[in-house]
């Protein structure tokens, strides 16, 4: 009865009529403290990248809470230890928070199934405090109104789906990305040496200062999305007629992933990268074979608050030194064949693995058999949450910078009033 009382059309039309323009003018808010952070610290760098780092942070504050109040859901994450570093843990706080300590310095890799797939992952690093850390790779949304600037700022990847101009300045933002954890990159005010990329002459690569200075490092997640795009009838047909070219089995549950990209990502960032996280998500209410980003669509989750009751995340690793990634060239596609089929074998096997945990998710609801004693490690490492802020007071970061603000227009105001004797 409650459940269908919050997806009716007055509770709908009364929770958009506060989410809405509470997300706005939190989205306001934050570009407010961007603005603010670029102009006030535009001769320190280091401070300027704070401010920056700071509204990711609130960002991921103000998009959880509005979608705690639009679909409430619980977090379920079952890992393999084995496959972690050793102080990698999860676990659930006395006040039903999630609590993690991913690695810093890493790359996290997942199957896509709906477009707020980042959402969830970016809350991972919330729960190991990494949230003001966070890059994606995602499709150009730099022209979208207000939160294309803002994902500017951020340094967020976009692609153009144009490969010769995309590789440029991904190799350019990764490069950055692995000075700044070196202490060595524009974050701390290094100048960079600029050299001629091979393949696109009027393009440059610019390159950092080896070496690393600890006094002020900036650590990265780095997420992104191998498949490209989300199920649908259309992208599947296209993921099977290439596995039916290539010969190979039909991935049931995911999609292809593409190799190029990430393959990319991992070679400009293996000097600093820790750990290359492997996530597979799979959403309670879905069956195999549905599409997600129909039943979870964007609209039918904050507008009418049918999202999915828990996200299931299962969660292992893998070192940098055992991935197949060759020997290092200037531009990627200057890898050896042999390279690049390495690379692309150890992905596909990654992938047809994800595909059977989904299998499993499908029929037990989780990513292995329950009754198979052998997946006992499996169960012991598995742990529920809420989805939810750890301190709802956080809700304040967003508009604190705007509240701030005007409480000094406002004090002023008197000391000008009294001053002129008004």
């Amino acid at each position: 009865m409650a459940s269908e009382l919050r997806h009716s059309w007055p509770v709908s039309a009364l929770r958009t009529a506060f989410i809405a323009p509470f997300f706005i003018a939190g989205i306001l808010s934050i570009i407010f403290t961007q603005v603010v952070g670029v102009l006030v610290f535009r001769h320190n760098p280091v401070q300027k990248q704070a401010a920056i780092s700071l509204t990711k942070q609130h960002f991921l504050v103000l998009i959880t809470f509005v979608s705690k109040i639009a679909s409430p859901c619980k977090l379920s994450v079952t890992y393999d230890a084995t496959s972690l570093p050793s102080s990698d843990s999860f676990r659930v706080d006395s006040l039903g928070n999630l609590v993690s300590s991913l690695s810093p310095n890493s790359v996290v890799i997942s199957n896509h199934q709906i477009y707020t797939d980042w959402l969830f992952i970016w809350f991972l690093t919330y729960s190991s405090h990494l949230a003001d850390s966070i890059f994606v790779i995602l499709k150009d949304l730099s022209k979208v109104p207000i939160l294309g600037y803002g994902m500017k700022n951020y340094n967020f990847m976009f692609l153009s789906r144009k490969w010769e101009k995309d590789k440029i300045n991904l190799t350019n933002q990764l490069l950055a990305i692995d000075a700044n954890a070196r202490g060595m990159g524009p974050s701390n005010g290094v100048k960079h040496v600029a050299s001629l990329n091979t393949s696109v002459a009027e393009e440059k690569i610019h390159h950092w200062p080896e070496g690393k200075v600890s006094k002020q490092i900036w650590p990265y997640v780095l997420v992104l999305f191998p498949e490209g795009t989300v199920p649908s009838v259309r992208t599947r047909g296209k993921s099977n007629e290439y596995t039916t070219f290539k010969k190979l089995p039909a991935m049931r549950h995911v999609l292809l992933p593409r190799v190029r990209g990430l393959f990319l990502v991992l070679r400009k960032l293996r000097n600093t990268v820790e750990v290359v996280y492997d996530v597979t998500i799979g959403y309670s209410g879905l069956v195999a074979g549905q599409i997600g980003e129909e039943e979870y669509s964007l609209k039918r989750m904050y507008f009418l608050g049918y999202g999915p009751s828990k996200v299931n995340y299962h969660v292992r690793g893998f070192k940098i030194s055992d991935i197949p990634l060759g020997e290092e060239t200037e531009d990627v596609d200057d890898a050896s064949e042999e390279d690049m089929q390495k690379f692309e074998d150890w992905l596909l096997k990654v992938w047809y693995e994800k595909d059977e945990l989904m299998d499993a998710f499908y029929k037990y609801g989780k990513f292995v058999d329950p009754k198979d004693p052998s997946n006992e490690a499996y169960t012991n490492n598995t742990v529920e949450a809420d989805f939810k802020l750890r301190n709802f007071l956080e809700i304040v970061g967003p508009f604190s910078t705007v509240i701030a603000s005007l409480l000094i227009l406002r004090l002023l105001y008197f000391f000008l009033k009294k001053a002129l004797g008004y």
